[in-house]
């Protein structure tokens, strides 16, 4: 583990840069973060390596490269991360905090005005963010002014490309190194530093693709910067800012920090291994095969044609006396296995709190369906928690005290959901009947509202000159 006290007290910083990236590249945390990579991407490590042996008379074991080495890989731990974040996160967040402005036609909506500050690209960017921290145990945001200085952008770093440095007393992320490459020790590596004060850059030269070249390409970078553009000078920068805060937040999978691929590894592997040894088995094992005896003078060509015989013309005829031809047929244990995938795929959902649609009926009633969704809601509430934590942040580092609000996205038993709803609409306001009804986004309530309001006031004022 590499901490920022360690930065600090390095003299030669450049140097010490280089061994923490070459030191975190061959941590078993690096090589984990590598591998839940290539498992979310259905690239099953454990199947992918996995060799068919046979062992000779000496008991030794060697590659059995007659065997068929079919392999199947599943992507199921993929379809609960991304089922986790649609659950939350599917509907895009909203904000607690409301503020009334007068639209183009001079009407008074209310209007998410942190969702507007925040701009278009922010659910997308906490959704990917949500899916890595999932699938890493921890994934990091870079928010940042884009170059024009009017809209926040916002950066994803995974695991496999940035080292966090925290602070050894508190806990606090102090700074980071973000680093990539093309093709390592190929092509030129590119190393960023990020402090508390702005961020340093780092490269390779051309021609030296090892990471002991690295060397500083440019000068501390604070996080403000004012840019104007003139004919004169083109772009400048006329001014910058202090930051008190790094704009780099971390985002956790649960309080433990462990990835959503931890417990889930051994049944994955499991479950690959039994469904490709059992189509391994359909092409290894022939359906149909015969033992002939008594017909030991036959040459190999004079077998080959008895085989084609039986095989093309269900019939042969074999010379001499005493020979059999005794027919035998191979079962594969389909029973066995079916049930063992059956078994393993629901300890995978239970092991992770998912919701799997398999076990849902056509008319299942709200009450069914609620049962079904509780252990996800338990693990959304865990996941809601952390991203909350995260979210204020990065709201306190711009200014704003707002709290973000959740639609999870759900199958439901709508139209019995909708008459609930509309049996308490009598003691409910307009707002809190669209936020209610299931088919409704969060996103969507504010233009309804809106044009329902402007659709009243237009036939009250119809109304009001036809009474004229």
């Amino acid at each position: 583990m590499k901490t920022w006290q360690d930065y600090e007290e390095a003299e030669d910083k450049v140097k010490w840069i280089c061994n923490a990236i070459s030191s975190y590249r061959n941590s078993a945390e690096y090589k984990a973060a590598k591998e839940q990579e290539e498992y979310m991407a259905g690239r099953n490590v454990f199947i992918m390596t996995f060799v068919r042996v046979i062992y000779n008379m000496a008991g030794i074991p060697e590659t059995n490269f007659a065997a068929t080495n079919t392999k199947i890989r599943n992507r199921i731990i993929n379809r609960m991360v991304t089922d986790r974040c649609s659950y939350s996160l599917g509907n895009g967040i909203s904000f607690a905090s409301k503020a009334k402005q007068i639209n183009k036609d001079g009407e008074s909506v209310a209007v998410d005005t942190t969702k507007q500050l925040l701009g278009d690209d922010f659910d997308h960017a906490v959704y990917e963010w949500g899916y890595w921290a999932q699938a890493n145990g921890a994934a990091y945001l870079y928010v940042h002014m884009g170059h024009d200085q009017e809209k926040w952008e916002y950066t994803l770093f995974k695991k496999t490309e940035f080292l966090a440095l925290y602070d050894e007393k508190t806990g606090v992320l102090r700074g980071g190194i973000r680093f990539w490459s093309l093709d390592w020790g190929k092509r030129p590596i590119t190393a960023v530093l990020y402090t508390e004060q702005g961020y340093i850059r780092y490269e390779t030269p051309r021609k030296k693709y090892s990471i002991s070249a690295l060397q500083q390409v440019e000068d501390l970078h604070p996080y403000i910067e004012t840019v104007q553009q003139s004919e004169a000078f083109g772009e400048e920068i006329t001014a910058t800012g202090d930051s008190t805060t790094m704009p780099i937040f971390p985002l956790y999978r649960n309080e433990e920090r462990d990835s959503a691929l931890d417990n889930q590894k051994p049944l994955i592997d499991s479950f690959d291994l039994i469904l490709s040894g059992f189509a391994n088995d359909l092409q290894d094992c022939a359906q149909v095969y015969w033992l002939i005896s008594g017909a030991m003078g036959l040459k190999e060509n004079g077998k080959r044609e008895l085989l084609d015989r039986l095989i093309l013309q269900h019939m042969a005829v074999v010379n001499g006396e005493g020979v059999n031809i005794t027919p035998y047929t191979q079962e594969i244990p389909y029973q066995a296995r079916a049930e063992a995938l059956k078994q393993i795929r629901n300890l995978m959902y239970e092991n992770f709190g998912g919701f799997d649609v398999h076990t849902l009926e056509a008319g299942d009633t709200n009450d069914h369906i609620e049962a079904a969704y509780w252990p996800m809601d338990e693990e959304a509430d865990k996941f809601e928690y952390q991203l909350i934590t995260a979210i204020r942040q990065i709201l306190a580092m711009i200014g704003i005290e707002d709290t973000p609000l959740f639609q999870r996205n759900r199958v439901s038993n709508q139209k019995e959901q909708t008459e609930m709803v509309m049996l308490a609409a009598d003691h409910l306001d307009e707002q809190t009947i669209l936020e209610k009804l299931p088919w409704i986004t969060v996103d969507e309530i504010d233009g309804v509202l809106a044009r329902r309001d402007a659709s009243i006031d237009s036939r009250l004022n119809l109304e009001q000159d036809m009474g004229e």
